[in-house]
């Protein structure tokens, strides 16, 4: 029997990237899917970010459906509360409820002088990376209570938001800062349920959002990735199942009383 069997898992970001990777490996232990993801909701202006299409959700789903698990999927805006609710109120009915929660959408911005942040990036910034895995909670934290015991969030944050200073960025670290204190905030209240909160902080990882962080900068791909693995004590380049191990870890059983923790993924950045 595969691990996670009978239970359902709702994950945010889920059409490609760090979403897709965590998506199909729950897949492949058993879990039943409710993937988000932009598509054709919208779109994110400031910064100009390219962000999943349809055709990549799309994608998700068949790469999921393959291993014979049940499958829903929603294109919506993580700052559309409203749509959010809509998303897990059905999922929860169609599914039987939801046992799992991995908030994952994010977005990345240039680099700028905190004083030269333009005000709607900052605005932006803290809409999708904070406010929305705030959204994602709300819409599905009283369907993870009805289940019971043994449900597990696990929310996104990142390395800088841990031990080491990060300048030129400091609207993608206040959201991620805030990210990790509502995930502590989260495993205490939920505490009393039997339901954990942690939150997983990986250092930079080669997606789309890398390139976006490209795009945004200066330093071609190989560049940017020579300076991630400076900074880090294992100079490698972290992939996309690195994060996902931890996530399988953290909702897994084997990890059934660890709550409120910040697990990095960072190949020793935070600590060099």
């Amino acid at each position: 029997m595969r691990q996670f069997e009978g239970k359902v898992a709702f994950i945010t970001g889920a059409g490609r990237g760090q979403g897709r990777s965590h998506a199909v490996r729950l897949a492949s232990e058993g879990a039943d899917l409710v993937l988000l993801d932009m598509g054709s909701a919208g779109r994110v202006e400031h910064p100009p970010y390219r962000c999943a299409t349809s055709a990549d959700l799309a994608e998700t789903v068949r790469l999921c459906e393959e291993h014979d698990v049940r499958v829903r999927s929603y294109e919506v805006d993580v700052r559309d509360y409203a749509g959010m609710e809509a998303a897990a109120d059905d999922a929860a009915a169609q599914l039987g409820g939801i046992d799992f929660v991995i908030a994952n959408a994010g977005i990345t911005d240039g680099f700028y002088p905190t004083w030269e942040i333009p005000l709607e990036n900052w605005q932006t910034m803290i809409d999708v990376n904070l406010t929305g895995v705030f959204h994602t909670v709300k819409a599905t934290v009283p369907h993870v209570r009805e289940r019971g015991p043994g449900g597990s969030i696990v929310l996104v944050s990142s390395n800088v938001a841990t031990h080491k200073a990060v300048g030129y960025l400091s609207h993608y670290v206040a959201a991620k800062i805030g990210v990790r204190g509502l995930a502590m905030a989260l495993a205490k209240e939920l505490g009393p349920d039997g339901i954990r909160c942690n939150s997983l902080h990986p250092a930079a990882i080669q997606t789309e959002m890398t390139q976006h962080m490209v795009d945004f900068s200066d330093k071609t791909m190989e560049e940017l990735l020579q300076q991630f693995r400076d900074s880090q004590l294992l100079a490698v380049n972290l992939e996309p199942r690195d994060a996902t191990a931890a996530v399988v870890w953290l909702l897994s059983n084997e990890a059934r009383y660890v709550t409120g923790l910040e697990f990095n993924v960072d190949a020793g950045d935070s600590r060099k």
